[in-house]
């Protein structure tokens, strides 16, 4: 792992995997989980790619920086880890709170990305959305990110796969990532949330665009999604069967071929 330093001595730390002369890809985790949430998309890309992957501040091993945070901030951070890493141009994988900051990072520094690849993200946060957002961080206050961990689980995952054995694992790396979470990463980042204001700017988009929503996703929704697609420009759209929010980790093996057939 690799620090990256950032404002007041706190850092991101970063995780490099494959040969770094190869075309570079950026994955930005979910709120609520770091660097191993993307475990299971590492072997089919490292041969072909150098894979950047970041934990967003606050969250996993970077400084539990205090907040509240905006999303240009956390857009500033990317272009910090690639100024860093001497890296001019890159393809850029977001999900959740990374895919909503691909969406800013295409509309301010296009020239820095080639693909991007935005996941169960929206475009703005209506009411329903921040008030659910200011409940967030009610109970994190009070409680820690401890507090959020089983309300997380049923939103990220459909229930046929939380409730298969087999995939226990994968629910208690969940949970262990929510709990490793800040408060103040957890916090900073739902504020920014609350202020998400993209969709009116989609059309402005230029870039290689492929969105991938989960059918079951409710933070998330698919049609809303599609909607997004419809407004840019050289996007493709696709809705995963079955899979809610977390749907890089859940339907793991389309989601993979489905970012190969995009990147290739």
């Amino acid at each position: 792992m690799k620090s990256v330093p950032i404002e007041n001595g706190n850092h991101l730390k970063i995780n490099i995997d494959g040969n770094v002369n190869n075309p570079k890809i950026i994955f930005s985790n979910s709120l609520g989980t770091d660097v191993r949430m993307w475990e299971t998309q590492i072997n089919i890309l490292k041969e072909n790619f150098c894979i950047v992957r970041y934990d967003t501040r606050g969250h996993g091993d970077s400084s539990p920086v205090e907040g509240p945070y905006s999303f240009e901030i956390l857009e500033n951070d990317v272009i910090t880890i690639m100024d860093n890493l001497n890296i001019d141009k890159a393809h850029f994988i977001g999900l959740s709170i990374g895919g909503m900051t691909s969406l800013g990072l295409s509309l301010k520094y296009p020239n820095r990305f080639n693909k991007i690849i935005c996941c169960a993200a929206r475009a703005d946060n209506p009411p329903p959305y921040i008030d659910s957002w200011n409940q967030r961080i009610s109970v994190i206050e009070e409680k820690g990110t401890a507090g959020v961990v089983e309300g997380s689980i049923d939103r990220w995952y459909s229930e046929e796969f939380r409730t298969d054995h087999n995939n226990n694992n994968i629910i208690n790396l969940s949970k262990e990532m929510i709990k490793n979470t800040s408060s103040n990463g957890y916090i900073g980042c739902a504020h920014a949330l609350k202020t998400l204001n993209y969709l009116k700017d989609l059309s402005t988009i230029n870039k290689d665009m492929l969105y991938i929503a989960g059918e079951k996703d409710m933070g998330a929704p698919a049609l809303a999604m599609e909607e997004m697609s419809h407004l840019t420009a050289n996007s493709k759209y696709v809705c995963i069967p079955g899979a809610a929010h977390i749907l890089n980790i859940e339907a793991s093996d389309i989601f993979n071929k489905t970012i190969l057939e995009f990147l290739n």
